[in-house]
């Protein structure tokens, strides 16, 4: 029998972990790098574009590379 207190789920299942917020932010690092190369690659400056892409604090961890997905991926 099943009381109001009984729980099998994730324990953490809607808490904010330190893990969560970590892979948040490198979520959105990686995102907004793309998408801020994106917007000067379009003003016609490939090279720094490819300098932003090339960027990431190895703080953050490995360099996740391209994101699969970024608001607005009409220019694909």
């Amino acid at each position: 029998m099943n009381t109001p207190f009984d729980y099998d789920g994730d324990p953490y299942e809607g808490y904010v972990t330190e893990d969560r917020c970590e892979q948040a932010f490198n979520d959105g690092a990686q995102a907004m790098r793309e998408m801020l190369a994106r917007f000067v690659e379009q003003g016609g400056d490939v090279r720094t574009a490819q300098s932003i892409r090339a960027n990431w604090n190895p703080s953050w961890g490995r360099d996740p590379g391209k994101p699969e997905q970024v608001a607005n991926n009409a220019w694909d």
